[in-house]
Parts: C-alpha cells; structure tokens; sequence
C-alpha cells in the first residue's frame, strides 16, 4: 500500500512539476507574462495539496469524499488570466477533467445527469482562450464523451475533433514543428 501511495504521491508531484514546467516554458518563450506570479505559484500549490487529497481518499476507496474534494476545488476561487496567465486556465481545465471522469468512472456516487456534467464541462472550459496543453484536450474529449451518452452524435463528433486538433498542436510542438 505504501508503495502505491508512493507513486500516486510521484503522480501528483509530476503533474505539478509538468505544469510549473509549462508555465517557465511559456514564460521563457515570452509568450507570458503574469502580472501576479504569486497567484499562480499559489494555485499551484493548492492543486498539489487538493489532488494529493483526492489520491489518498481515492487510495481508502472513499470516492464520495474524492468527489467532495474536487466539488470544493471547483468552487474556487479561480484567478483571471490576467493575474495568472492561460497555466492558470489550463489547471483550472485539469480539476474539472478529474472531477468529471470521476464522476462519470462512478455515476453511483452522488448521481449527476449528463446536462449537468456538460454544463460542468462548460463551466470548466469557460471563455478563456488557452494555449494548446493536455488538460484542455482532456475537457474536449470528455465534452464528446458526454455528448456520445446522449445519442449527440455531431457534437461529440465536433468535441472529439477539437481534442484531436489540440493533440495535434501538442504533438507538433514536441516534434519541433510549430511555435
């Protein structure tokens, strides 16, 4: 058990890190620049705290107090973009794709419907323009995961297309094509 804590443990930190990562990455491209930077190492740090929570409850089998957790976190408060940039946004997208897939991983749990959960997404991916980043990719492919449950055959056609489009975007910045 302990070794599984462990590596839920590196998980975690590993998500943090990729996500501090990012942001110096950005930042060091010039294509960033938080007016607050304390804002976002703060929010960092509560994300850190909150998903080490949800792996230790997750870890007890205790996925009602899982969800509990991430219901909180989604409660905010979030910061604007303009105090801590697009991280901000994308970490934002990151708790709400946990709490989905969560939710949607166990409906028998404090049930939502489907148009809540969309609405959740919704809510989630909000009006912020954010660089490409995984955390993003996984709300839209949710989205669609959620539309495909209703029988929404063209909306989840056009979710998964847009996780695809953002994927492509991930991938061609790894292999050094684009920007």
């Amino acid at each position: 058990m302990s070794r599984r804590l462990g590596q839920l443990g590196t998980l975690a930190a590993g998500m943090v890190l990729g996500a501090a990562g990012m942001f110096v990455g950005l930042a060091q491209a010039d294509r960033i620049a938080p007016s607050r930077p304390d804002v976002l190492v703060a929010l960092g740090q509560r994300l850190d705290v909150e998903h080490r929570a949800v792996d230790l409850q997750l870890e007890k089998g205790d996925i009602a107090a899982a969800i509990e957790s991430l219901e909180a976190l989604r409660s905010g408060p979030w910061p604007s973009p303009a105090d801590a940039t697009g991280a901000a946004v994308a970490l934002k997208h990151d708790a709400y794709g946990r709490l989905v897939r969560l939710r949607l991983d166990h409906p028998e749990v404090d049930p939502v419907p489907t148009d809540a959960l969309l609405k959740m997404v919704d809510e989630g991916l909000g009006e912020d323009e954010v660089d490409a980043n995984p955390f993003t990719a996984r709300l839209w492919a949710l989205r669609g995961e959620l539309y495909e449950t209703e029988g929404l055959d063209d909306e989840a056609l056009e979710a998964y297309e847009k996780a695809l489009e953002i994927n492509a975007t991930l991938l061609e910045r790894e292999l050094g094509g684009a920007p």
